[in-house]
């Protein structure tokens, strides 16, 4: 399919959901940065396209469709013909928690389809506090470049200077501080290692190669300068200072707000543990006892409750040490610690932090160091002396830096575990789906995540992962949670709010063991925070409302991802490893094989039941 097609069925599509639309129109407007010729302009984002999508990853998808060049399928036309849209939030700058959630739509270097990353800061914020509401980037760069947006405007500075430098120093030389924040690269994006990461104050911008595609468009770093502070509500001020109050006291009795505040998303590694899918030993094992000093309680105690997190933010995920070091959470702590066979904080803290400076993603980078600790030890490679240990820091930080600079034994880890089991011909313990490297997840204990990942959504399952609930019927739980993730993400709002708004409250859900999981799933109601929602923006919303939307999101990708070549519900039972749907043996109590094709067999189902209810005939408007 060419792009013109996907745009006449994505223009179709806008037709159908105007009917049922989620916002009222309003003006928005996105900045778009032409980097072939160093240019700038403002660009009146469609009221029909807010209209239907509101904003996050929703509307990101669909700017991006407007702006994808005619030769998207090719990947030698990638940095010239593959936008890359930055979203803000609806709520930005409301108070609501999660109003920071900014959204990034591109197509990834590693899988080739549509990818889109939900993070928090503060770079929606800012181009709110420059009147835009999404900021758009095309072309190329001559040459490597900072951009740096103003109110006066944008100015392209050549950045040969900055080239090898890690992302601490770029950030000292270009002054990041409260006034301008910076999403910079590293090594690595410069060297195009695939999974290379964009990092924005402190944290990673998500997976997929963001890093690696600014790499190809030349940008070394994107500062954005201006700030906000007041508060934008379009609903009644008192009704909207009402329902937050509520809203925080129902946070502040929440267990699962109470843990991530005592030891942030840490608390989630005793979860994995008990149920079964934490990557241990290059996923042979789904637990380990050792897992306890990786795990919140620990955490808490040898480094207390300082919190480094986001503005507005009750559930405080992100937590720092004593000395103002960032903690990572559980995802990088998993896979920079127990898959590696690593069990100690303090090195996975110098490991994350090391990732972060030399701009790899932490999560692919635990995966291809703990691929190579297997292939080394079975005698498949011979990239290192013989007295090199993965335990010791002296000899693994080396080795990060090596793999984000393409050097020494770094270079062929620099091409992901996808591109190494292929040329060594051993697939077997390359764990990796669409030729991303697999995340924190041993899917023989996540089976829900093990459908979502597949279709190349990188969030975890709330319902399964941060909480108990999905235990049986895993493809409808899978359903579900992108409903409501793509729905909240779209408005705005952070979807950790499942557990304490959603599935906490719900006396029914806590009492899944006396009930059937139909029940279970079909009990799942969004009151509270349609209540928020409806109080802050003034227009009523309900449940429906925001399940309504994640399915548009998910509809939009789908056919951006049809028009790449990608056919997410065909050839799906593929996906998957293999290992964890023919290997059930672990150190977990409970064996277990993932049963992967039923459950893509009916997901796919279920999916293609929401495409007949949006409308897959699309000769009429």
């Amino acid at each position: 399919m060419n792009i013109a097609v996907l745009k006449e069925r994505l223009d179709n599509l806008d037709n159908r959901f105007s009917a049922g639309s989620m916002s009222q129109p309003r003006k928005a407007k996105a900045l778009v940065l032409d980097l072939s010729d160093e240019s700038f302009f403002d660009w009146a984002i469609p009221e029909k396209y807010i209209e239907c999508y509101v904003s996050g990853p929703a509307l990101g998808a669909r700017i991006w469709a407007e702006f994808a060049g005619a030769d998207v399928e090719e990947s030698s036309t990638y940095e010239s013909n593959n936008p890359v849209v930055i979203t803000g939030s609806y709520l930005t700058n409301s108070g609501v928690p999660g109003c920071e959630s900014v959204s990034i739509a591109f197509r990834s270097p590693v899988s080739g389809n549509l990818c889109f990353n939900v993070i928090s800061n503060t770079v929606g914020m800012r181009l709110g506090a420059l009147g835009y509401d999404a900021l758009v980037i095309i072309g190329r760069l001559r040459r490597p470049a900072v951009i740096d947006i103003k109110k006066s405007g944008v100015t392209y500075n050549i950045s040969e200077i900055f080239i090898g430098y890690s992302v601490s120093q770029v950030e000292a030389l270009i002054g990041v501080g409260p006034m301008t924040t910076a999403m910079s690269i590293g090594p690595a994006g410069e060297q195009k290692v695939p999974y290379a990461a964009v990092i924005c104050e402190g944290a990673s911008t998500g997976r997929g190669g963001l890093g690696c595609v600014f790499g190809y468009k030349n940008i070394k770093s994107l500062c954005i300068t201006g700030f906000d502070t007041t508060f934008h509500r379009t609903g009644n001020a008192d009704d909207a200072e009402r329902a937050l109050e509520k809203f925080r006291s129902l946070l502040d009795e929440s267990p699962y707000c109470k843990a991530m505040q005592r030891s942030g998303s840490a608390c989630l590694v005793k979860n994995g543990s008990r149920a079964g899918w934490a990557p241990v030993f290059n996923f042979s094992r789904r637990t380990d006892p050792r897992l306890f000093h990786l795990a919140g309680e620990e955490i808490n105690r040898r480094y207390g409750d300082e919190h480094g997190g986001c503005i507005e933010c009750p559930v405080m995920c992100r937590h720092r040490t004593h000395d103002g070091i960032v903690i990572p959470g559980y995802e990088s702590v998993l896979m920079l610690g127990a898959n590696i066979a690593c069990f100690d904080m303090d090195k996975i803290i110098e490991r994350y932090a090391q990732c972060l400076d030399l701009g790899l993603d932490p999560v692919s980078t635990g995966n291809v160091i703990g691929w190579a600790i297997q292939a080394w030890s079975s005698g498949l490679v011979n990239l290192f002396e013989p007295d090199f240990s993965f335990k010791d820091n002296a000899k693994v930080l080396p080795l990060i830096e090596m793999i984000a600079r393409r050097t020494g034994p770094g270079e062929p880890l620099s091409f992901g575990t996808y591109a190494l089991g292929k040329a060594y011909k051993d697939e077997s313990f390359a764990y990796t789906i669409r030729g991303l490297e697999c995340g924190p997840y041993d899917y023989r204990g996540a089976f829900a995540q093990s459908i979502s990942d597949s279709m190349g959504f990188w969030f975890p399952n709330y319902f399964e992962i941060h909480s108990s609930v999905c235990n049986k019927n895993h493809e409808q739980w899978a359903i579900l949670n992108e409903r409501i993730v793509m729905g909240l993400e779209s408005y705005g709002l952070s979807p950790a709010l499942i557990v304490p708004a959603v599935i906490e409250p719900n006396k029914k859900l806590r009492r899944k063991f006396s009930i059937i999981p139909n029940s279970d799933i079909k009990s799942v109601k969004l009151h509270v925070i349609c209540n928020l929602l409806s109080a802050v923006t003034g227009i009523d919303t309900q449940s429906d409302d925001i399940l309504a939307l994640g399915d548009r999101c998910w509809r939009l990708i789908y056919e951006i991802n049809m028009a790449l070549g990608f056919d997410m519900l065909d050839g799906a039972e593929s996906l998957l490893p293999e290992h964890f749907f023919i290997d059930p043996d672990s150190n977990h109590k409970v064996d277990s094989i993932v049963p992967f094709r039923d459950l893509i067999d009916r997901y796919c189902f279920l999916r293609k039941q929401t495409i007949a209810v949006q409308g897959s005939d699309f000769n009429a408007p």
